[in-house]
């Protein structure tokens, strides 16, 4: 379970990226050497389902994408209480399955792109 800002999720899974910059410095007559320029991002990609119930679900699809939209950081909780820092959402993918006989999804599967905001 993570919390992004008022969302909460549950995700099947998460992949966690975080890349370190290093710069080439190259020396007449040696190897080049590197040198570490400090650090880069950190990028997380969940992906979940929402099983629709009743209309707060669809409610809660809507403001996750209105929260892209305004491209404004919140802030990532863990399921234990650790703050894991300020993120805004770079991505947001959906895909409706399984319908219900009034055309509204039962189910839709989405994959979220998160980047850490300093």
């Amino acid at each position: 379970m993570l919390s992004l800002g008022q969302h909460k999720l549950s995700p099947t899974s998460v992949r966690y990226s975080k890349e370190n910059r290093w710069s080439t410095i190259e020396c007449i007559g040696k190897i080049p050497s590197l040198q570490n320029i400090g650090q880069g991002t950190e990028n997380i990609d969940l992906e979940g389902v929402i099983y629709f119930h009743n209309l707060n679900d669809f409610n809660r699809l809507k403001s996750m994408k209105e929260a892209e939209k305004n491209q404004e950081p919140s802030i990532l909780v863990d399921n234990l209480g650790n703050v894991l820092g300020r993120f805004v959402i770079v991505r947001l993918e959906e895909k409706q399955t399984s319908y219900f006989p009034c055309g509204l999804p039962k189910k839709v599967e989405f994959s979220l792109s998160l980047r850490s905001y300093v």
